[in-house]
């Protein structure tokens, strides 16, 4: 999930979560509640065929767009 088109696509999606506030000024910083990000997971799973529950995830990976993708680039 490397290019520029799933990227913007990704931050596309979380923006439709918590509008105004899902992404921070820097294009990057997440800001979702635990619900959101839930959701976040089913749709990388559903979109990618990642399994993430059957990986090690980390707080961090969760905290930004750079993160997600990683997440993905890993375990896809």
């Amino acid at each position: 999930m490397t290019s520029a088109e799933d990227r913007a696509r990704l931050i596309e999606f979380v923006s439709t979560l918590a509008p105004g506030r899902a992404v921070g000024p820097d294009g990057d910083t997440l800001d979702l509640d635990s619900l959101a990000l839930l959701q976040v997971v089913v749709y990388l799973e559903q979109r990618y065929g990642v399994r993430l529950a059957a990986h090690r995830i980390e707080p961090d990976d969760l905290r930004s767009v750079s993160g997600l993708v990683s997440l993905v680039d890993r375990f896809g």
